[in-house]
């Protein structure tokens, strides 16, 4: 098979007009080799299909199988070089984001989007993936404002609702969160991520029976979900309850181990169980991650992104608990 590869190069080279449909003969034997389960092969044809006829369409496909095999460095660095060819093509540029925000490096996937965002502005789906992104990256102000052009765009779509409650709670905007979230389970009922989301929102507001029974149903479906297991320490500790708090914002932060609010409230369960070594561990970790996501916008920022905002709506410095041993959720929240 290489051997007779190299052969129609070299007619290639000697004959241009030969070009054309040389490349077209790689990507059928690229596409026979994919049916018959032959990755690697494919990926040779691809890759030589790219590297000699400047095909683009080879890249985009070898990067599509090598995400799909898991291997996102080298579909990055394959979709680079499509961008290098094809720089303001709009099939690049969504691969090119959602590849990289799946290898969570948000800042390239924003940098593509915010190309692919001027390039289609009426594609509701690109200023969903961008919310989406610039959450993951911190920057919560600038993803409210993507997320509400993509809901303008495409109405109701449940995924888009579910990223607007989120960026709320992260704003501690509830009521809108809530009213988000429960739209989007009229239209897509029992979604474990949304009613989770929506336990925190309804925590946020007072409603701790609302929220405790809706984190316990995810937590039936989900033992490890990470917003489930932080309502359910947060209710625990408004009833004092607190080695079973301490155990459940365990589990949130080890289920979401970049988020700062389950150690933020671990730090405040901490202090009331008289633990301030573990308490102040708590809050050097949550001020950690913090700087994490402070950094990440800050990136945004020197990559000349302009919507680049910042972390507020979390806590700065060393979170305190209030007087006394009770309190309400929403006061105790990051």
């Amino acid at each position: 098979m290489i051997a007779s590869v190299m052969l129609m190069l070299a007619i290639a080279s000697a004959d241009p007009q030969a070009k054309a449909s040389n490349k077209a003969a790689l990507l059928a034997q690229a596409a026979s080799a994919i049916a018959a389960g032959h990755r690697d092969e494919a990926k040779q044809l691809l890759r030589t299909a790219g590297d000699q006829f400047e095909s683009v369409e080879a890249l985009l496909q070898l990067a599509r199988l090598q995400s799909a095999d898991g291997e996102r460095p080298a579909a990055i660095d394959t979709l680079r070089k499509a961008r290098t060819l094809a720089p303001n093509a709009e099939e690049v540029l969504s691969a090119f984001a959602q590849v990289s925000l799946a290898a969570r490096m948000p800042v390239p996937a924003i940098l593509a989007l915010e190309s692919l965002t001027r390039l289609c502005p009426t594609v509701g789906q690109y200023h969903h993936i961008m919310g989406v992104a610039l959450m993951t990256a911190g920057d919560t102000i600038a993803a409210i404002d993507s997320l509400k052009r993509a809901d303008e765009q495409e109405p109701d779509r449940p995924l888009t609702l579910l990223a607007l409650g989120l960026a709320y709670n992260n704003q501690k905007r509830f009521a809108e969160a809530r009213e988000r979230l429960a739209r989007s389970l009229e239209l897509q009922p029992d979604t474990v991520e949304t009613l989770a989301a929506l336990a925190e929102a309804e925590a946020g507001t007072g409603d701790l029976k609302s929220a405790e029974a809706h984190a316990t149903q995810v937590l039936e479906r989900s033992a490890g979900n990470s917003t489930a297991n932080l309502i359910i320490g947060m209710v625990r500790m408004t009833q004092q309850r607190y080695p079973e708090a301490r155990d459940a914002l365990v589990a949130a932060a080890n289920a979401d181990p970049s988020s700062p609010k389950p150690e933020y409230q671990l730090s405040l369960v901490y202090s009331r169980m008289g633990d301030e070594a573990n308490a102040q561990r708590s809050v050097e970790r949550y001020q950690q991650k913090l700087r994490a996501m402070e950094a990440t916008v800050k990136a945004l920022r020197e990559a000349g992104f302009a919507g680049a905002g910042s972390t507020a709506g979390e806590p700065q410095g060393r979170p305190e608990p209030p007087p006394g041993t009770s309190g309400s959720a929403q006061s105790d929240r990051p």
